[in-house]
């Protein structure tokens, strides 16, 4: 299955977490964006028929007036055929929504929103930087419904600043609530240039140590599985039928193309990235047709394997021996001594993380 991600990088405000390629930028700039997508586009015009799932990503892509957006589905309709796709998505904040948005990607074919929530607590949602309150996520989901969109992810974050085991258990209590098919619950990364990381290091805000984010994550599992939402990667819950089929091209490793500033693709056995900065984006575009700063091989095996973990099924080892002639566990040794501690178990041809090895997941990714 071939997908499509498009990133678009502007936001109305910057969060403090956030290190995805990202501005606040003006309306002219952002058409002159659009403009250069439409030619990145039509570099990729013959790979874009046979494209299976879409995911618009930002930034902010709900930031777009409605006339942009309107721009941006004419673009992505000009070149891709929406009939055949199967899963199409849209990042979207709660406050952006209105009843002519949501009727808008209704209209171009959008069958999947994903809101960006990260937490109810007002005074986090402060801390982060966030411009929505909870109302706003109520009225938006009302009208994402009466637009009749019903698949509906919303994004948490747990460990954040100021963010107690009780924090957590509230905001479990608010999303299981809600009408929506699917949770995306990551732990907060502190990433290097942004303002939370700044005020980290200048001892403005501190988090909570392992143990308590360890514990926070087990309360999390427990609690979505335990209200009918399957947990069936490291940080993704999805209700029966309601898997994110995009982010399943990701964990199986297979192709996807990624358009826009700052975006990353996997295609043809190459693994690329584009520029992050706009401004350079657009020029490289206008130059080339395409915004690729960097291109390179990319490790089937490795890649699967470091994807394919990520999946509560785990890595099937029969399709691994049969993909790349390899027994995956002579190749890895270690993989074995990994069984005996109990961080990894082996069931019908499938290696999998247990729960005690999922909470220290990385030494085990780190083998690849």
């Amino acid at each position: 299955m071939l997908g499509l991600y498009i990133h678009i990088p502007f936001c109305k405000a910057i969060c403090t977490y956030c290190d995805f390629a990202k501005e606040v930028a003006s309306s002219d700039k952002q058409d002159a964006y659009l403009n250069a997508l439409n030619k990145e586009f039509e570099y990729y015009q013959d790979a874009l028929k046979n494209v299976k799932t879409i995911y618009i990503g930002g930034g902010t892509p709900s930031a777009l007036s409605d006339i942009q957006l309107n721009t941006l589905f004419t673009i992505i309709n000009t070149y891709v055929n929406t009939k055949n796709v199967i899963e199409y998505t849209i990042e979207a904040n709660p406050n952006d929504i209105t009843l002519a948005k949501a009727n808008l990607f209704k209209k171009n074919g959008i069958n999947r929103v994903s809101l960006g929530v990260q937490t109810f607590n007002e005074k986090i949602l402060k801390v982060l930087n966030r411009k929505h309150v909870n109302e706003d996520v109520y009225n938006g989901l009302k009208l994402l419904q009466d637009a009749a969109i019903h698949n509906i992810n919303i994004d948490l974050i747990f460990n954040l600043p100021y963010q107690s085991i009780d924090n957590v258990k509230e905001d479990l209590k608010a999303a299981t609530q809600l009408p929506i098919t699917h949770i995306s619950y990551y732990s907060l990364i502190v990433e290097e240039n942004t303002k939370l990381y700044y005020d980290i290091q200048n001892k403005k805000l501190t988090l909570n140590d392992e143990d308590i984010e360890g514990e926070m994550y087990e309360t999390i599992i427990d609690t979505l599985t335990s209200t009918h939402f399957d947990q069936y990667e490291i940080s993704n819950y999805a209700k029966k039928g309601y898997q994110s089929k995009h982010n399943l091209v990701y964990w199986k490793n297979e192709d996807y193309i990624g358009i826009g500033a700052g975006s990353h693709g996997k295609y043809l056995n190459e693994r690329y990235y584009n520029t992050r900065s706009v401004k350079y984006y657009i020029e490289n575009v206008l130059k080339t047709n395409h915004g690729k700063a960097s291109r390179y091989p990319y490790e089937p095996l490795r890649d699967t394997m470091l994807m394919g973990l990520r999946l509560t099924e785990g890595v099937n080892l029969k399709e691994i021996k049969d993909r790349f002639d390899i027994e995956l566990l002579q190749a890895y040794p270690k993989l074995e001594d990994y069984i005996k501690e109990g961080l990894l178990e082996l069931s019908n041809h499938y290696l999998r993380f247990t729960r005690k090895g999922i909470l220290i997941g990385n030494i085990i990714f780190s083998l690849f």
